[in-house]
């Protein structure tokens, strides 16, 4: 079994991150397999995705202190960059957590724990661009100012959000039975847990509660989907959307193209007990089925969860977005084929780009005569509205953007 010492374990994901693996499977992985008590979880979690999400800023504040900072073995650089995050942006005593990385970089790196030593105590922040203080490729900065103007916003993105939750009946008379501290969220059916962290909660075992941000569960709720309505849940991965709505008593087929995920859909639906139809499809393909109500959360660049998914900042590119746009364009025009007439299609991106958003949509609209958008009521913060919305990325919230259109 790996070092279950905080540090060497947050080191060791970081270090998977930093060669490809995506931040929350590789963490939740590495918490399985030790039995750490909530405050040291705590500190792992923190030390990840903190680092994650000020990474740009850590480098611009190590690199004048190292030599030849491409020399370093690239786990040494994730000590680097993990230990100045917790002195720079932690209230934890500077002397304490810098003897404790140069304790971790005695095991790892043996000699070199003098670098470390000297460096951490070293080690300020510089005055930085925005983009390098907000922790955003500068592309998705400069697309952000020209579209939203005001980018303060994104500050909220380097901040921890609370362990979102989606109740069942009898979700919050479980949580209050086992004494877990939670406040409703901004939509019915939400709330949001401070303090706990999802396995320890009986009320989740118990298939009372589910994990999901607001902002995600609202895509369903746009649908106004009556009970005994049939729906079509489009690229719905797990079904987690799916779970809602039936739920609510429609009746959910829900189509992606990854079996593994629909896979762990049916478990967790088994642990909710609700029933949803999984039909594996490649989506670029028209659907030879059609429904009064389709839902359509399609595949994108994902800008809007850059807190729970830091380690997209690293990874988005430029080009990116016009492939994200093309695939999305194409997956809309096949969901509006499986749109029964005077029926109702919401397009949903958790990506805050025009592109991806309200251009793709206007162009859709230019395409589909017989589709109107309207601009849904929502009680989300927003960002714009326009042929849609997108949602603000402030407390707590993911960003997206969504579209209500009508056939007919």
């Amino acid at each position: 079994m790996p070092d279950a010492d905080p540090r060497a374990l947050a080191l060791r994901v970081l270090d998977h991150v930093g060669r490809g693996k995506f931040a929350a499977p590789t963490l939740d992985h590495a918490l399985s397999r030790h039995d750490l008590t909530s405050q040291q979880a705590g500190l792992v979690t923190d030390l990840v995705y903190g680092t994650l999400r000020r990474e740009r800023w850590l480098e611009a504040a190590l690199t004048p202190l190292l030599r030849d900072p491409e020399g370093l073995p690239q786990e040494l650089r994730w000590l680097l960059r993990a230990g100045a995050y917790e002195k720079l942006f932690t209230p934890r005593p500077a002397h304490a957590l810098v003897n404790a990385w140069v304790s971790v970089a005695k095991r790892r790196f043996g000699m070199l724990s003098g670098l470390v030593n000297a460096v951490l105590r070293r080690v300020e922040l510089p005055p930085v661009p925005e983009p390098v203080r907000l922790g955003l490729p500068d592309f998705l900065y400069s697309h952000w100012r020209d579209y939203f103007g005001d980018v303060s916003w994104a500050a909220a993105l380097n901040e921890p959000a609370p362990l979102w939750l989606t109740v069942f009946p009898g979700g919050r008379e479980a949580l209050r039975s086992e004494g877990t501290n939670f406040e409703a969220g901004p939509l019915p059916d939400t709330v949001s847990v401070h303090g706990a962290s999802l396995r320890e909660l009986a009320a989740y075992r118990q298939g009372l509660v589910q994990p999901q941000n607001p902002s995600s569960l609202l895509a369903a709720m746009l649908l106004d989907a009556p009970a005994g309505a049939r729906v079509l849940d489009l690229a719905g991965g797990a079904g987690i959307k799916a779970a809602w709505l039936a739920a609510k008593g429609a009746r959910v087929t829900s189509y992606d193209l990854r079996s593994s995920r629909q896979r762990a859909g049916r478990r967790n639906l088994e642990r909710l007990g609700l029933e949803v139809e999984f039909k594996t499809h490649d989506l670029r393909r028209p659907l030879a089925d059609s429904a009064p109500y389709v839902l359509l959360d399609a595949p994108c660049l994902g800008t809007g969860t850059l807190r729970g998914h830091p380690e997209l900042r690293r990874r988005l590119r430029e080009d990116d977005l016009k492939e994200s746009a093309a695939l999305q364009a194409l997956l809309l025009d096949n969901a509006a084929r499986s749109v029964a007439s005077a029926g109702v299609l919401v397009y949903a991106v958790c990506s805050l780009t025009e592109p991806e958003g309200e251009g793709l949509v206007a162009a859709f609209l230019d395409r589909h005569p017989d589709f109107s958008a309207d601009t849904p009521a929502i009680p989300l913060p927003r960002l714009r509205s326009g042929a849609g919305v997108y949602v603000k990325p402030v407390d707590g919230l993911d960003g997206f953007y969504y579209a209500r259109l009508r056939r007919g």
